[in-house]
């Protein structure tokens, strides 16, 4: 995808920005209080995108982008679904986000959320089980990664990982703009 051309910088652009911005916050609370992101939250991330990417780059190469970009996340997070390591709304909402920001951000995006949800993941085992189980199962993890076995975790206890998913997106957003913001 291509820098932001001067169709798309105005207060629409600022506009459309902020509701991207909006959505994910939405989406994060959403995560956080519920353990659920919501399909509306995801389908109006996704159709603000195609709208946000089309007035950036045009109609042909906007839809290209949008679709280059969802498609990108899709490749990147369905696998993780599918072994039921992330949710089906934190995909939606990666998807949707990287069709606001194209290919080549979705994949900083995708980089970004991964290191995030690591930071993220051992923050929240040290929250749910102490300093002292946390250090034991990062040495299993080391020392012998099969012998490692964590109790399935009920609903509550689960990572919030759309608080990643969302730093990625904007990390993303932030390669995306900084053409624009520098000139």
């Amino acid at each position: 995808m291509t820098a932001p051309s001067s169709v798309g910088v105005g207060w629409t652009h600022y506009a459309l920005s902020g509701m991207f911005f909006v959505l994910l916050a939405v989406a994060v609370v959403s995560d956080v209080r519920e353990r659920r992101v919501s399909n509306r939250v995801t389908g109006t991330l996704l159709l603000l995108g195609l709208l946000a990417s089309v007035l950036r780059s045009g109609a042909m190469g906007g839809l290209a982008g949008a679709f280059l970009g969802a498609g990108t996340g899709l490749v990147i997070w369905l696998p993780m679904y599918a072994f039921r390591l992330m949710g089906a709304g934190d995909v939606k909402l990666f998807v949707a986000g990287a069709a606001w920001i194209g290919w080549q951000a979705a994949l900083i995006a995708a980089f970004a959320t991964g290191l995030l949800g690591g930071v993220l993941g051992l923050l929240w085992l040290l929250h749910l089980h102490g300093k002292n189980a946390l250090l034991l199962a990062l040495a299993h993890a080391v020392r012998a990664p099969k012998l490692l076995q964590l109790k399935p975790l009920d609903k509550r206890e689960r990572v919030p990982y759309a608080i990643a998913i969302a730093g990625g997106l904007v990390c993303g957003w932030w390669w995306l703009e900084l053409p624009l913001l520098r000139g």
